[in-house]
């Protein structure tokens, strides 16, 4: 199982309308789309891989 993130890992980004919780490791754990009241597009936050995410990495120099 993947070790969950310590809350003080975690940036928010947004503009007006939404904002998404960062992970320092690139991963998108929470964005609620298009507003802030609308049901959750990405929930890593709570806690398993079908709630959930996305990432910003690069890829793998291995070959």
């Amino acid at each position: 199982m993947k070790r969950l993130p310590r809350i003080e890992q975690y940036g928010l980004i947004g503009d007006t309308l939404t904002s998404a919780h960062v992970c320092d490791d690139g991963t998108i754990d929470w964005l609620c789309l298009p507003r802030f009241d609308s049901p959750a597009v990405f929930a890593g936050l709570l806690g398993t891989q079908k709630h959930g995410t996305w990432q910003i990495a690069p890829a793998s120099s291995a070959g």
